[in-house]
């Protein structure tokens, strides 16, 4: 049975899909973002994943994991130009 948990969770699925494919087409989309709010944002998901995965959530799991690789990537983009700003 379907709980209101996955039913949410299904929309962040779909708008994980949706972020992925607009940094995708426009990489300068990613720049734009605060390093530590980004940071704290990937490290309350990886807890909401873990916390899932513990009370046996398994299809929030499996539909939250496209926003949390979309923050992953959003991290990588940032870290990327921290080092190009300081070697410039």
């Amino acid at each position: 049975m379907f709980s209101l948990l996955d039913v949410g969770n299904f929309f962040l699925f779909i708008s994980g899909f949706l972020m992925i494919y607009t940094a995708y087409k426009d990489r300068e989309v990613l720049t734009g973002y605060n390093f530590t709010g980004t940071i704290m944002l990937a490290t309350g998901i990886s807890f909401v994943i873990v916390f899932y995965l513990q009370e046996g959530y398994y299809i929030s799991t499996v539909l939250t994991l496209p926003n949390y690789f979309y923050w992953l990537v959003v991290i990588t983009a940032l870290v990327q130009q921290k080092r190009k700003d300081k070697t410039t």
